[in-house]
């Protein structure tokens, strides 16, 4: 199985490299504004699992981490075929969103 902690981090660190050229790439302050926002929520997911644990076998954490790391490879292809911001900022905001979900999981040690 995936680790969840790791398709977080994949999801904020792909992001936290990406995110001059993708702010560069928005054509309103709008976008920019949605593109900060999700950036701060992948990273907010990320660092609140981070030295936490998830049960393995819980079902919804397996099918999120599964979706997130779909996810996290139809936003590698967006941000490199970053032609159109608006459906590459749509693709972030499914990832995180799944991110948060997959956050919500975890256990308290």
């Amino acid at each position: 199985m995936p680790d969840p902690l790791q398709e977080l981090g994949n999801t904020f660190f792909a992001l936290q490299s990406q995110i001059n050229m993708l702010s560069q790439a928005c054509q309103t302050q709008a976008q920019r504004d949605a593109l900060s926002a999700q950036y701060e929520k992948a990273g907010q997911n990320y660092w609140t699992c981070v030295n936490k644990a998830f049960h393995d076998d819980d079902p919804q954490v397996v099918s999120l981490t599964s979706q997130i790391g779909m996810a996290n490879q139809q936003l590698s292809k967006a941000v490199q075929q970053i032609g159109d911001i608006a459906k590459t900022i749509t693709d972030i905001t499914k990832v995180v969103t799944l991110g948060e979900q997959l956050a919500s999981k975890v256990i308290t040690i």
